[in-house]
């Protein structure tokens, strides 16, 4: 992913907000039961507004989760060539990639180091804690800007879709 200078320089001292529709929350829930003992991933499209502060998602795009398939269980990584063709793609409509969701099978639903090593400040980290194949827990988190830590976002669930 391009890091826009416009949205890397945002400090998330202040509180920070995802917004989606349960259609989306029980699309990623799915998406991790399917995929569980494994980590399932995939991109959230959306617009950015309040500056970068809310993060509107509009759509979930399940991802193939491409690392060694050995350590799947605890990591996970989107083929750079399909996340920049995602990318180009909502670009094209008007979007953007605003977040990136992830399953934790058998661990809290909160970031990892692996996780903090490879994220991009900006965007909201959904992640899934999945336990026997079942969702249990779901929070999101921004990265800060000067990548020292995770802080937990708000999540908005609409029961009608986001439009």
């Amino acid at each position: 992913m391009s890091a826009d200078s416009a949205h890397s320089t945002t400090d998330f001292k202040a509180r920070t907000k995802v917004i989606l529709s349960a259609e989306i929350v029980l699309s990623m829930h799915a998406h991790a039961s399917f995929t569980y003992p494994e980590e399932c991933c995939g991109l959230l499209l959306g617009e950015f507004k309040d500056g970068v502060s809310t993060k509107v998602i509009l759509e979930s795009r399940r991802m193939e989760n491409v690392f060694v398939k050995e350590e799947r269980y605890h990591r996970y990584t989107i083929d750079p060539s399909e996340f920049l063709k995602v990318e180009s793609e909502a670009q094209s409509r008007g979007l953007e990639v605003a977040g990136v969701y992830h399953s934790h099978p058998d661990a809290p639903a909160k970031p990892s180091q692996f996780d903090a090593n490879h994220a991009w400040p900006t965007l909201s980290y959904v992640v899934i804690e999945v336990r026997a194949a079942q969702p249990v827990d779901t929070k999101s988190w921004v990265f800060q800007g000067d990548r020292s830590e995770f802080i937990q976002e708000e999540i908005i669930v609409n029961t009608e879709k986001v439009k």
